[in-house]
């Protein structure tokens, strides 16, 4: 008897333990394929750009996974909430023959069906409040002010429609819209399981919604951008062709100024007693200035246009240096200033546009020679880095500080805006603006050095050695010669 009695324990465990091990295979299944859901949620936004395209197969997939279930699902709704207007609209809807009913009778189009969160009798609001799903046998409790209750409920028969829940959908702890799930069964028939399925499914929507609301917003943006660039693009070639016309306009009243001032120097000047002839040197200075002015404002706006070319050949750098030093050697002469040329035996020559690189070197040695005491020293230097030539003019003039360095070389850098050494009223500020733009155009790079103020500048550029590689890639993106004015050389002025 006991031993029969022991049989039937065992038989009753292994019954017992052989359903308990079915289940756990069947909810393993289950979560199995909820993963994959929700992953298949979340790749579409992934793999979706258009936001209202990604919201759409959102609620498709839900549908999809619940239908597989067979769990009577009929019409699932996605709704958005609107801060700033401080609304819920709809902005997806599943697409199935409920759906498409709803859509075709419809007295508002899907996408007009507003709720004002004013509307707390809604259970979408409510259900947004209290921060929990709610339930409700009457659709038209989640549909109203928006559609009357009349309408709704008629509808509802017809589609057999029993329950709705509508769940909050959240992310971050932030509230971004509800998530609607209208069934042909009722309430007392959703399992628990059931329910667990949902609570997944709404979380991963939260989050999926997040993700397209963040691409939403950062593809607005990029197209603000886009757009904003374009016009400030377009300003900015107006502004540049403003410049280039106005200052050729000026550039020939302000010669015709200059000769009409010599002329009166040069002609009966015995007449001229010795405050006439300050006020025309004055005159003569100021015009020259003017036209230096116009000059650079001409230049820049040819290289910022790409209307320049570069006549490249090779050539020894240091005797551009040599021409510097006698066309201003009166200059140097006039503020006691000491020049001195370094010449290093074998050194290379550079690849380069021979005018354009003399106006660079008359640029920093004339600045130079600007802020450089009596009885102090210019030096220029060559040196070889790589296929690069070094040229390097070292001052032991007013020096700059560690803040004004980064400013020498912008637009205007002379100005009040970037508050640089520069501040003698002589100059444009775009000397040294167009000596950036000239060794650029020629792969270079030139940069300033100091210890401090008072204490020295060195102004460096590098250029191509010639025979390099470098070289031989300049010659191929080098703007080619064509029908453009050259740029104008401008005269020093101390």
């Amino acid at each position: 008897m006991y031993y029969i009695l022991s049989i039937l324990l065992l038989i009753i465990a292994a019954f017992i333990y052989r359903n308990k091990l079915k289940s756990f295979f069947f909810n393993s299944f289950s979560l199995r394929e909820i993963s994959e859901s929700i992953w298949r949620i979340e790749k579409v936004v992934l793999e979706t750009t258009d936001f209202e395209s990604a919201t759409e197969k959102v609620v498709n997939i839900i549908l999809d996974e619940l239908g597989y279930l067979k769990l009577g699902y009929q019409v699932i709704v996605l709704t958005l909430l609107d801060e700033q207007k401080q609304e819920l609209r709809r902005i997806a809807i599943s697409q199935t023959e409920s759906a498409k009913k709803f859509l075709k009778e419809t007295p508002i189009p899907f996408r007009q069906i507003v709720i004002p969160l004013t509307a707390s009798n809604n259970l979408s609001v409510v259900a947004m409040k209290e921060r929990k799903r709610q339930i409700t046998s009457h659709v038209s409790d989640v549909l109203i002010p928006a559609l009357t209750k009349e309408w709704v409920e008629k509808f509802q028969d017809k589609l057999g429609i029993q329950t709705s829940i509508v769940y909050p959908v959240l992310a971050k702890d932030k509230i971004l819209g509800t998530l609607v799930f209208s069934l042909d069964k009722p309430r007392n028939k959703i399992s628990q399981n059931e329910w667990s399925i949902l609570d997944y499914f709404v979380g991963a929507v939260g989050i999926a919604l997040d993700n397209a609301l963040l691409f939403k917003s950062l593809n607005e943006t990029t197209q603000k951008l886009k757009l904003a660039n374009e016009k400030l693009k377009e300003l900015d070639k107006l502004k540049d062709d403003f410049m280039s016309i106005t200052s050729h306009e000026l550039r020939a009243p302000m010669t015709a100024i200059r000769g009409y001032i010599s002329m009166a120097m040069a002609k009966d000047s015995g007449k001229l007693n010795d405050e006439q002839k300050l006020y025309l040197e004055r005159a003569s200075e100021s015009t020259e200035r003017l036209i230096n002015l116009v000059t650079e404002f001409l230049n820049a706006s040819r290289i910022e246009q790409g209307r320049v070319e570069l006549n490249l050949s090779e050539f020894d750098v240091l005797d551009l240096a040599r021409h510097v030093e006698e066309e201003i050697g009166p200059k140097i002469t006039e503020k006691q200033v000491i020049m001195k040329i370094q010449n290093p035996k074998n050194m290379s020559f550079v690849f380069a546009d021979r005018d354009k690189i003399l106006e660079v070197l008359f640029n920093l040695v004339g600045n130079s020679l600007k802020f450089t005491p009596p009885k102090g020293n210019i030096t220029v230097t060559t040196e070889e880095e790589g296929e690069f030539v070094k040229v390097s003019i070292v001052d032991s003039g007013k020096g700059l500080s560690r803040e004004e360095l980064p400013l020498l070389f912008k637009k205007f850098g002379r100005s009040e805006e970037y508050k640089t050494v520069l501040k003698s009223d002589k100059g444009s500020g775009l000397g040294l603006y167009i000596c950036k733009l000239i060794v650029e155009l020629h792969l270079g790079q030139i940069y300033a050095e100091s210890r401090g103020v008072g204490k020295g500048s060195t102004f460096s550029f590098i250029l191509p050695k010639a025979g390099s590689d470098l070289a031989k890639k300049l010659a191929k993106v080098a703007p080619k010669p064509q029908v453009v004015k050259p740029i104008e050389k401008t005269q020093l002025i101390i």
